[in-house]
This record gives structure tokens, C-alpha cells and sequence, in this order.
């Protein structure tokens, strides 16, 4: 009787790619500051809930990072740091403008130029399905498919 045997290898036996992606901190002047106001921020509820990352988390730390002196030692940004800076400059909102922690559940967050493409049925039917999401516990929720569309389109 043959045995079956595993087939897959541990990260120890596989062979490291020569086209690894630079660590994000090694582009950081004084990365234990950034590290030291990345777990203040995660820990606090300003951007989202205690514990949980986000993007707004993100455009925090990058403020306070700077404000306390941080800088950078490559000008030229990671592509997070590149997708951070446009989603910056992009108009986020919940679909009647109001904070998107409820007490039926977060709402969803679009680009204003996504929200005014979807039809009140359609906000309705994404908001309905993020809510669902995070009462289950859920952090992230994909989009329905109409709204998915709306906000690649306002990405163009």
C-alpha cells in the first residue's frame, strides 16, 4: 500500500525570488518611529476600530510620521505609498455622507464619482451588503458587481 505524501514545501524549502519586492520600511529614514506611531494609531479608533488597519489608518500614520520628523530616503514611492496618495485625492464617502460606523453595521465608503453612477437601489443593495459583512465581523466586503463597476470606472 503506498502512502501519500505531502506535496507541498514549507516557506524554508522554497527558493527565494530574485525579483523580491524591497521590505516598505527600508524606504524610511527612522523606521522605528513610523513602526512605534503605526501601533498607536492601530490601537486607537480615529480611521476605524481598535485593532483593525485601514487606509485612512494609513494616511494618519503618513501625517504623523512626517509632522514628527520622519522622511524618506527614496523620493521615489512604493506602489502602496502611490496607491495611498490617489486614494487621498479621491473624494471617499458614504452614500449620504454620514460616518460609516453604525449601530446597524459599517456602511460602505465609495468615491463620490462611483456613488452618483449607482441608482438608490444600488447604494441601497452594496450598503445592505457591507452591513450584513460587518455583523458578521467582517473588516472588508467585496462590492456588488454594479457598484465594483461605478468605482473602477471613477478610478479611470
Amino acid at each position: 500500500m503506498a502512502t501519500k505524501t505531502s506535496q507541498s514545501a514549507t516557506s524554508a524549502d522554497k527558493p527565494k525570488s530574485s525579483s523580491a519586492k524591497k521590505k516598505p520600511d527600508a524606504n524610511y529614514d527612522k523606521p522605528d518611529l513610523r513602526e512605534k506611531l503605526k501601533e498607536e494609531i492601530k490601537a486607537g479608533d480615529k480611521g476605524g476600530k481598535p485593532g483593525q488597519w485601514s487606509a485612512r489608518k494609513a494616511q494618519l500614520l503618513t501625517h504623523e510620521y512626517e509632522k514628527a520628523g520622519g522622511g524618506y530616503l527614496d523620493e521615489k514611492r512604493t506602489e502602496a505609498q502611490q496607491h495611498l496618495e490617489k486614494w487621498t485625492d479621491e473624494d471617499w464617502q458614504t452614500s449620504d455622507g454620514k460616518p460609516a460606523d453604525r449601530d446597524g453595521g459599517t456602511t460602505r465608503y465609495l468615491p463620490k464619482e462611483a456613488w452618483d453612477e449607482l441608482s438608490p437601489a444600488e447604494k441601497k443593495a452594496t450598503n445592505a451588503k457591507k452591513q450584513a459583512g460587518s455583523k458578521e465581523g467582517k473588516q472588508f466586503v467585496d462590492n456588488t458587481a454594479k457598484a465594483k463597476k461605478a468605482r473602477q470606472k471613477a478610478q479611470e
